[in-house]
């Protein structure tokens, strides 16, 4: 699994040039193969900052989405968008097993999180 995190900081008259990009990038980035994620959101404390995050099930899926016209679209504005050189981190991970939280209705989600109540029996009427 790979995952792929990018600061973008635009200039102030850039801003919505680029939001306008970065949104056209998100429907057909998710329905690329092998994306397992895509979210672009602005960072709270920095109004002209942008986060992308994708998780791939690959780096093919990383070079399927990053080969798509829309991406290249966002890459050319960029030099003349950005105030600030690109933050790109590209991450090769792995799910622990053991980390991840099974779902409430699972019988191990109960039993872990139910242990300690009493268990109350019905009888017959």
């Amino acid at each position: 699994m790979i995952i792929l995190r990018q600061k973008m900081r635009a200039k102030p008259d850039k801003i919505d040039e680029l939001m306008a990009a970065l949104a056209e990038i998100i429907t057909p980035a998710r329905a690329t193969e092998g994306v397992i994620s895509l979210d672009i959101a602005r960072v709270l404390l920095e109004p002209h900052s942008f986060i992308a995050t994708v998780v791939y099930e690959d780096g093919a899926a990383l070079e399927r989405q990053e080969s798509r016209p829309e991406v290249h679209k966002v890459m050319a504005i960029l030099p003349e968008s950005l105030a600030a050189p690109l933050e790109r981190t590209i991450f090769d991970a792995s799910v622990d097993p053991a980390l991840v939280e099974r779902p409430p209705d699972s019988d191990a989600y109960k039993e872990k999180h139910h242990e300690h109540e009493p268990r109350i029996s019905e009888k017959p009427r």
